[in-house]
């Protein structure tokens, strides 16, 4: 996963540059499908919306989709909302053409009038200076337009302008190839034989003709306003010397044919949609007008005007007045053409086929996907077809809070059966489980069985990630999936009884506290203090230590099936032959391991996370509370004590019952907990400092004034510890499991 940087003012910014309405999207989907240039691996407006929304302006300069829509309005007509999508997507190419831009001035340009209009005067008077202390000898007697401003030396110029123009936008264009192509790799000849769909779009616009439900006219009219312009500047580049002539030739002469279709096509087509945009303001569209984008048809209009009045000059036989209008005309051209072509409007010509073109590349990178719809369907039923991609899941995601992620998008993809190597196979193993979906799915999807069935088939045909090689085969040889040895599973506490068919409790131990890896060992402290407070309360427990196995909930939802089979066979075996009768967990993974997969259990042994015993021994007096702990405590609630299984007052009750602590919450408790990125393969995962919900729970934390952040879970405790590292905040807070702190209050507890 790459770094995801959150840009808070990211909203405003797009407000800025014309978007509408922002604020009323409620991720309905209505635009994407109304939208028929919207795909299931391209999808827009929503998923651009949702990027501004929660300020991921690295996804949103990595996306072609602003560049693939061509403002058609029929998003703007079915907003339940009456957002202005259209207008939004608009913006956002405005934005990235400020980003792709190295040089600042796209968005002065954009976010100034003034700074635009001031900046074309400076140009349009450069040349007009040029001409006016640089002409040629003046005659008067007759029109000599070409002694006056030689075609040589204006072409020589023309060429010069064009190649710095040229290299500023090409430079701007590779910034944005380096972004749309992050991490994807394609072969050159891929990139030569995909090569002729640039040119494709960028002369005919073909993907505009399947745009929108309105006119075709639409499309006619760019077309001709784009031919016009490129006709007039392969005159201008390519036969200057030949069009600019003191010859008056006649009227079917190729340069002059050519050169009356782009006068007039430029005048008429830009006359007509500044009256559009200024006055018809269609239902769909044109409501709103940027000034950049009434600028810009102003000029072309004036360069297109005062062509025909240097045209109408020349041939009249006026000189002063062709001399004067030339130097005008070419000086509206030069500035339109210097702030317009690599800062403003006209660089969409440019960027806009260049995206299709890397879209095109990408597409043709993507691998098939593993991925079976019947097999999926035979796995969890049909029930997620009834998703009505209302985007709650989404919503509701914690890597929206420091990056993206899509199960909403990834389950639209299996029903459309266009599943990919990238938008499925490998966007499924970012979920950690946190169930946060499942939970506020309106329709009941159950979320995580369909991206366990994904993973499943992935490992199926051997594409399990490479990260999670060494845990997969550490649980296949040792049992757990921290390379510890299967007979050292009980050294961490070798006071830990014996289990005999006796014993009320049988203690599973959780790999993470048996093999921890951590420096300060503080899963193992944890552990120890609950087997400290047990024994003070005569809880007659044990354990058959080194036969234990992984509960292999991990495996279970990374989809290695066959590892966890294993796995949950030989704990079934041990715990039924041992005649278990209630199993005591540390970890919340284990409980709902047990109670949810561990079929043969179901009806013959309880389970019970260790939370809801010492909540009953307290209630009892058989643990008492007393040493004060006059501090400021939080919870963070586990997503597999929580959300899995419903588990959120035990804790809290817990926790207010030790004297003099203050319990507070965070901003995301209970329900709404923040997960700490420990599910499913996250404890095996490099996350970067922003890509780490750890650190984010950490800093919800301190936002609380809190002392201590209390948990109850080995992998939370993992999790939490790294962020306390990673931020440096160790002598600020502390992460502790909840028996210890209960340890610290116990009667004759003595610090």
């Amino acid at each position: 996963m790459g770094k995801n940087n959150i840009n808070q003012n990211l909203y405003k910014e797009i407000e800025k540059l014309g978007a509408k309405d922002m604020e009323l999207c409620m991720q309905c989907g209505n635009c994407s499908a109304a939208c028929p240039l919207s795909t299931g691996t391209n999808s827009f407006p929503r998923k651009i919306y949702r990027y501004l929304q929660l300020g991921l302006e690295d996804k949103l300069l990595e996306s072609p989709e602003p560049w693939l829509c061509y403002y058609c309005g029929d998003c703007n007509i079915d907003c339940p909302r009456g957002a202005e999508p259209a207008e939004t997507m608009m913006a956002a190419r405005r934005f990235l053409t400020t980003k792709f831009d190295f040089t600042g001035l796209a968005h002065k340009f954009y976010t100034s009038p003034k700074w635009e209009v001031g900046a074309f005067f400076v140009v349009a008077f450069s040349i007009i200076l040029l001409f006016l202390f640089g002409h040629g000898p003046v005659i008067t007697d007759r029109v000599a337009l070409n002694s006056f401003a030689p075609a040589h030396y204006v072409h020589i110029g023309d060429q010069i302008m064009f190649a710095i123009l040229g290299i500023l936008l090409i430079t701007n264009g590779f910034r944005m190839y380096l972004k749309i192509m992050k991490g994807t790799k394609i072969p050159i000849l891929t990139y030569i034989t995909q090569a002729p769909i640039f040119l494709l779009h960028y002369l005919t616009q073909k993907r505009w003709r399947k745009c929108g439900t309105g006119p075709s006219s639409r499309w006619m009219r760019h077309f001709l306003l784009f031919s016009g312009y490129v006709v007039m500047e392969v005159l201008v580049i390519g036969f200057l010397e030949v069009f600019q002539t003191d010859i008056i030739h006649p009227f079917w002469h190729p340069t002059r044919i050519f050169g009356y279709y782009a006068t007039i096509v430029l005048m008429l087509i830009s006359g007509n949609m500044l009256y559009s945009r200024l006055y018809l303001k269609e239902e769909k569209l044109h409501r709103y007008s940027d000034f950049t984008d009434l600028f810009f048809l102003i000029l072309l209009f004036a360069i297109a005007f005062t062509g025909i009045l240097v045209h109408f000059f020349r041939i009249s036989g006026f000189p002063i007045a062709t001399y004067t209008m030339y130097t005008i005309h070419v000086a509206i051209c030069v500035g339109m053409l210097c702030i317009m072509l690599p800062f403003g409007k006209l660089s969409h010509l440019f960027y806009r086929p260049l995206a299709i073109f890397l879209t095109t590349l990408k597409e043709k990178a993507l691998k098939e996907s593993q991925v079976d719809f019947q097999t999926i369907t035979k796995d969890v039923n049909e029930n997620f077809m009834g998703c009505m991609q209302c985007g709650t899941c989404s919503g509701v995601c914690p890597w929206n809070q420091v990056s993206y992620f899509s199960p909403r998008q990834i389950i639209r993809n299996i029903s459309l059966n266009t599943c990919d190597d990238f938008n499925v196979d490998k966007a499924c193993w970012k979920c950690v489980t946190c169930n946060s979906c499942t939970e506020h799915c309106p329709r009941g999807i159950e979320i995580i069985d369909i991206i366990k069935s994904v993973r499943q088939q992935n490992v199926e045909k051997n594409k399990l990630p490479k990260h999670l090689n060494n845990p997969i085969k550490s649980l296949k040889i040792n049992g757990n999936p921290w390379n510890g040895k299967k007979q050292d599973r009980i050294n961490w506490n070798k006071s830990i009884p014996e289990f005999n068919k006796n014993n009320e409790y049988y203690l599973f131990t959780c790999c993470t506290i048996a093999h921890d890896t951590s420096v300060l060992k503080n899963s193992q402290k944890a552990g120890n203090a609950l087997i400290k407070l047990l024994k003070h309360s005569k809880v007659s427990f044990g354990t058959l230590g080194s036969q234990e196995n992984c509960c292999g909930e991990h495996s279970n939802v990374m989809g290695v099936k066959h590892i966890f089979s294993d796995l949950s066979k030989q704990n079934t075996d041990m715990f039924l032959n041992n005649n278990v009768k209630k199993i005591l967990t540390f970890s919340p993974h284990c409980m709902n391991s047990f109670k949810k997969s561990y079929k043969k259990l179901a009806n013959s042994v309880k389970i019970e996370h260790y939370v809801e015993l010492l909540e009953t021994l307290i209630k009892k007096g058989t643990i008492k509370p007393v040493n004060k702990i006059d501090l400021k405590v939080t919870f963070h609630d586990p997503c597999y004590l929580g959300r899995h299984n419903g588990i959120y007052n035990a804790p809290r009750n817990i926790l207010k019952a030790i004297p003099k602590l203050e319990l507070v919450e965070m901003y995301n408790n209970k329900t709404t907990s923040l997960c700490c990125g420990g599910g499913s393969s996250g404890p095996w995962e490099k996350f970067s400092i922003n890509e780490s919900f750890g650190v984010l729970r950490i800093k919800q934390a301190i936002e609380t004034g809190s002392n201590i952040i209390a948990t109850a879970c080995p992998y939370c405790m993992k999790m939490l510890n790294d962020a306390v590292i990673e931020l440096k905040l160790q002598d600020k807070i502390k992460v502790k499991d909840v028996a210890e702190l209960v340890l610290e209050s116990q009667e004759n507890y003595h610090v």
